[in-house]
């Protein structure tokens, strides 16, 4: 699991993610709402009342503070967008 800030400024940060096949993160929430780009392969995310796969090229808005889970289902990279002073924080 490697993250990158990549971009910072007043309004906004952009954080780069690699994930290897069968990498897990742990229940986690972002302290603002995130905004993930699916640069390549493929993840699932679970939440509490769902869950979705997350492919090359789709994106998803998740909701600050709601709990979730990824498990790579194919070597994975996203792009986060988040506030610039947001942290992802591991229950």
């Amino acid at each position: 699991m490697n993250f990158t800030e990549v971009h910072k400024n007043k309004n906004y940060k952009v954080t780069e993610v690699f994930l290897e096949f069968g990498e897990k993160m742990p229940l986690h929430q972002a302290t603002s709402n995130a905004f993930v780009i699916c640069r390549n392969g493929k993840s699932k995310l679970t939440f509490s009342d769902k869950t979705l796969v997350l492919s090359q090229g789709e994106s998803i808005l998740i909701q600050a503070n709601d709990p979730h889970e990824l498990e790579v289902l194919e070597n994975f990279s996203a792009s986060i967008i988040m506030e610039p002073d947001a942290k992802i924080d591991f229950l």
